[in-house]
């Protein structure tokens, strides 16, 4: 990858990951078969991920600092395409409307409208949101994430950092593939616990698997950038 070739700046702060292990059988009817379940060690996660998203500027424009900060949280799993591992997202709440209707029509991501809000104290963060895109069912969202350990890396090997070290995305539109390239350093986590109060977004799942508390990780801010899009291949025709 060319670094010099990205497009988007962003800064991702205050991210929390949620991440429960999932039977492949049950996730398996809300992935585009052109994608294979990326597993590890025979086992597919969800993840839960709110942050805030900063400091978003297009390479070449001017910053503007109305408007270039938004609040997301999304529903997204792992697969891999001819072997290439990336993220899927199945959904990604924001409280940006031109943000939300720019992903939809130009990278064709699933993103839908919702009204949240970020608020803070020394130990915890709580995040609250409500779906409110026409069309699809209201999805209403509310946790406190308490960090307790100090910010550390990822060991290479590791189950978090197989979840975590992530470096496209993967989405269909139309009939083409494309992979969306994103680069960024190796995330400094510091290990969570998160207390879920309501929690909907995932009610195409069976609740049990989201009995059990997520394994869940916390980084204060980490820079990415975004390159232009792929097309990979085609959808096979029946």
């Amino acid at each position: 990858m060319r670094l010099n070739k990205w497009i988007m700046h962003q800064t991702w702060e205050e991210l929390v990951f949620m991440h429960w292990p999932v039977s492949g059988e049950e996730l398996r009817p809300f992935i585009p078969d052109a994608f294979e379940l990326d597993l590890f060690e025979g086992q597919a996660w969800i993840a839960i991920v709110p942050f805030r998203m900063n400091n978003i500027h297009f390479k070449g424009l001017p910053k503007v600092k109305a408007g270039n900060h938004l609040l997301e949280l999304n529903v997204r799993t792992y697969v891999t395409y001819n072997g290439e591992p990336g993220v899927y997202f199945i959904t990604l709440d924001a409280n940006h409307p031109l943000g939300v209707f720019l992903a939809r029509t130009v990278f064709g991501l699933p993103y839908v409208h919702a009204n949240m809000r970020l608020e803070q104290n020394d130990s915890s963060l709580h995040y609250l949101s409500r779906r409110t895109h026409n069309g699809y069912p209201t999805a209403h969202f509310h946790a406190t994430i308490n960090p307790i350990s100090p910010p550390l890396p990822a060991e290479p090997g590791s189950l978090i950092y197989w979840l975590t070290e992530r470096y496209c995305l993967w989405v269909v539109r139309g009939s083409y593939i494309y992979k969306g390239p994103i680069f960024h350093h190796n995330w400094s986590l510091q290990k969570s616990e998160a207390t879920i109060f309501t929690n909907s977004l995932v009610d195409f799942l069976p609740p049990s698997i989201f009995e059990s508390k997520p394994m869940t990780y916390y980084s204060a801010s980490l820079e990415t950038y975004i390159f232009p899009f792929e097309k990979k291949g085609r959808i096979p025709r029946n």
